[in-house]
């Protein structure tokens, strides 16, 4: 394994290793958290849906667009607000009403030009102002997001919304003090909220305050009102703010609450894996499949950790049983290929990888894998598959760096470095890390004659290398392929 490794890292090309399996539900909660976010902040919106702005007429086909808006019918409602606002142009709130149709529909740039037009037409109108700030955060233009959100605060400070989204903006700059300030004033919305408590934990735990964390422990447990997920959450935030006891109590607080809870075992299995702990780990899932043993989750980590172990059968045992519980389910068929790949049997990866995009011809992870599998196969005559296979990928994720990145090793197979050289750019701006893409990008700019590119980028590429040598040999660097909920 360790001379795979040093020969991915020596070529640029991006290493599979069983560890790439593991690691796992992280991002994928983290779209859990924001389709989430997107429904209360749906609620937002609709208390403003009947704060027009001051002075405003309620006229008839306003009402009944509004009342469609309240009911969640969005596309119903769009049409009556847009011929609205083409006899009304100067009406700020049906560019507002828009705005949230528009919102509802998940139309975050289309919304976001209607509530510009309502605060245009009328700056003090908070609701658009708020509603604005709101979609420039889903925008992931949270800068932006977060001067709106200030200068509803102006106006109105005891607005709980704005102070958590500010909250949140300091949070992710690791500014506790301050993002704690402002969860404090967001109150209940910040701390009686499971979407964002593990930042509002960590704030706390981050600041040195454990009065919150603790507080709301102890009346969790004299309502008895603890759950499992609150237990997780605290865990998650005590192994962030490196306290790793307290996170293992916390973590075995949550499975004693309940033992038959697959999500438990798996997030305190992932925990100790993580401290570089399979051992334990192990012992966990085993714990959690004597509680449920067709737990197509559990099966799938207990696969995964036999296959850092070392123990290939079992782990494609474990696999196979969770793909067979679970038919629907490709990530036990991708990390059985993932791991033929590392053993160098390419052609049952490949074909693992086709089988799972049959399943999941949704999963841009499943193209680009069997794309890999196409390449590294070698054969000239899979090369227009393996594009096509990418060209997919993209399609689906064009934020996947590792997708442009192969393809451009496919192009410059084919005879075609402008288009190779393009692929590696796409890939270079998407992660500037992309060790492959510096490596192969500089080298083809060696040959054609871009001598000092060719150098930082291959300068760039040796600092990756050398940041990432320790990771990459100790199976940290792990490919995010993540379980879908049923």
């Amino acid at each position: 394994m360790g001379e795979v490794l040093h020969a991915a890292a020596a070529s640029g090309r991006e290493p599979f290793t069983c560890r790439r399996i593991a690691g796992v539900r992280r991002s994928n909660r983290a779209r859990l958290i924001v389709a989430r976010w997107f429904s209360i902040m749906v609620v937002f919106l609709l208390l403003w849906i009947f704060a027009p702005a001051p002075g405003s007429a309620q006229p008839s086909p306003l009402s009944q667009a509004q009342a469609l808006l309240k009911e969640g019918r969005p596309a119903d409602a769009l049409p009556i607000l847009l011929e609205l606002h083409r006899s009304e142009p100067s009406n700020a709130n049906v560019c507002q009403q828009i705005g949230v149709a528009y919102t509802q529909m998940q139309e975050f740039v289309q919304a976001e030009k209607f509530y510009r037009e309502a605060v245009r037409l009328n700056p003090q109108f908070w609701a658009a102002r708020q509603n604005l700030a709101t979609v420039l955060w889903f925008l992931d233009r949270k800068g932006e997001s977060e001067r709106e959100f200030l200068e509803v605060t102006k106006a109105l400070p005891s607005d709980p919304v704005p102070h958590l989204y500010l909250g949140l903006a300091a949070h992710g700059r690791e500014e506790f003090t301050r993002a704690k300030l402002e969860f404090e004033k967001a109150g209940t919305l910040a701390t009686e909220n499971p979407d964002v408590l593990p930042s509002v934990l960590e704030t706390y735990l981050a600041a040195g305050d454990m009065t919150f964390p603790e507080k709301l422990a102890q009346r969790l447990a004299e309502e008895h009102k603890e759950t499992p997920e609150f237990w997780r959450t605290l865990a998650e935030a005590y192994d962030r703010q490196g306290k790793p006891e307290r996170a293992y109590g916390a973590y075995s607080r949550a499975i004693e609450l309940d033992p038959n809870s697959a999500e438990c075992y798996i997030a305190f299995a992932e925990f100790a894996s993580a401290h570089k702990n399979n051992e334990y780990a192990s012992q966990v899932v085993s714990r959690g499949l004597e509680h449920l043993p067709n737990s197509p989750e559990l099966l799938f980590e207990q696969g995964v950790l036999s296959a850092l172990d070392g123990d290939r059968n079992q782990a494609e045992k474990s696999l196979t049983q969770a793909a067979r519980l679970k038919p629907g389910w490709d990530l036990p068929l991708l990390a059985i290929g993932v791991a033929d790949l590392e053993a160098g049997e390419v052609k049952s990866a490949a074909a693992m990888f086709q089988k799972a995009v049959e399943i999941n011809s949704g999963d841009y992870r499943a193209y680009y894998l069997y794309a890999t599998a196409l390449e590294r196969e070698n054969n000239p005559e899979n090369r227009a598959q393996a594009v096509r296979a990418l060209r997919k990928a993209i399609e689906l994720n064009p934020h996947d760096a590792r997708s442009h990145s192969l393809l451009g090793q496919i192009e410059l197979a084919e005879d075609k470095p402008d288009a190779a050289a393009l692929e590696w750019r796409a890939a270079l701006k998407i992660d500037p890390e992309n060790s492959a893409a510096l490596y192969q990008l500089g080298l083809l700019c060696r040959k054609q004659g871009k001598v000092e590119e060719s150098r930082r980028l291959l300068a760039r590429f040796q600092n990756v290398k050398a940041r990432r040598r320790t990771e990459e040999e100790s199976l940290v660097e792990i490919l995010r392929v993540v379980p879908a909920k049923p």
